[in-house]
């Protein structure tokens, strides 16, 4: 009970120093808005756990792969590996690499 007074009691200071600086009180629209884009960035968050989940659920399997690469064909071992590689390297060194290589042309 006493946090939720304390909370309140902050929320109404907040409230009282927005409006002593000349800033007016969030309106319901702006409640909103704001929890419309709470929500974008949850769904965000989430796609990019997902993205995230099967790439790591993903690396396992493309190591066995290499690590039996005779009993596959040489082409998909080699996707494999560069599937590894890929993941393994930061994009940024991956844009790097190719920016280098560009001005060489």
């Amino acid at each position: 009970m006493s946090n939720i007074k304390n909370k309140t009691m902050e929320e109404k200071k907040i409230k009282k120093l927005n409006t002593a600086k000349g800033q007016k009180e969030p309106t319901v629209e702006d409640y909103k808005n704001y929890c419309d884009q709470l929500l974008q960035q949850r769904n965000q968050i989430a796609l990019q756990l997902k993205e995230a989940t099967n790439v790591l659920s993903k690396l396992p399997i493309l190591f066995e792969v290499i690590k039996y690469r005779e009993v596959f064909p040489e082409e998909f071992t080699k996707a494999c590996v560069n599937e590894v590689m890929a993941i393994m390297l930061p994009p940024v060194e991956a844009e790097k690499k190719d920016g280098d290589q560009n001005p060489k042309d």
